[in-house]
């Protein structure tokens, strides 16, 4: 078995009035890729967006700083985030292995901003989907970072706060929390 480890850290905590953060494990065990998210002090009451971002190329993917915050409106915003933790990879929802990103199928967060995410992914099946957009089946946890998004819909973002996929907009997509995976 192989674990990873990610302690995610706040993002525009002092925009959004809340400090998320909590951990996520992953456990390679055989075909099985079991994924653990307890996340602490989120947006109440609201799903929470959570997935794994990183290069394409393999490059190690960083959290970002607010040296991030090219457009100097105070929020790291999702298109921000790009040049130190790349692309949007595998979301953390309901199948995982599907690798469909905007969809309602995320955690939800209780009256406390507390959630827990426990889910195991047919590890074949997920490396074959992630061939085919990346492609190498080679998920390199240890190269990723895990972002948790969404803020709700009355908080009052500039109209620089970018993000909008699809039909959800940059209420959905702000990153409020990430951290580096990391081998345990």
């Amino acid at each position: 078995m192989t674990k990873y480890i990610a302690n995610i850290q706040p993002l525009n905590a002092d925009k959004i009035g809340t400090k998320a953060h909590g951990t996520a494990t992953f456990e390679e065990n055989d075909d099985k890729l079991h994924i653990h998210v307890e996340m602490f002090d989120t947006p109440a009451n609201i799903e929470h967006w959570e997935h794994f971002h990183g290069f394409k190329d393999g490059k190690k993917a960083h959290v970002p700083t607010m040296a991030q915050d090219t457009n100097h409106d105070g929020f790291i915003d999702l298109p921000e985030t790009e040049p130190v933790s790349g692309t949007t990879m595998v979301p953390l929802d309901d199948a995982p292995e599907k690798m469909n990103i905007p969809h309602d199928g995320y955690p939800v967060a209780d009256s406390n901003g507390h959630y827990e995410y426990d889910v195991n992914v047919p590890l074949t099946e997920l490396q074959a989907k992630f061939k085919d957009a990346f492609g190498s089946s080679d998920l390199q946890l240890d190269k990723r970072v895990v972002y948790v998004h969404g803020v709700p819909k009355d908080l009052k973002l500039p109209d620089s706060v970018g993000g909008c996929v699809m039909s959800y907009d940059a209420h959905t997509t702000l990153p409020i929390a990430a951290g580096e995976i990391e081998k345990a």
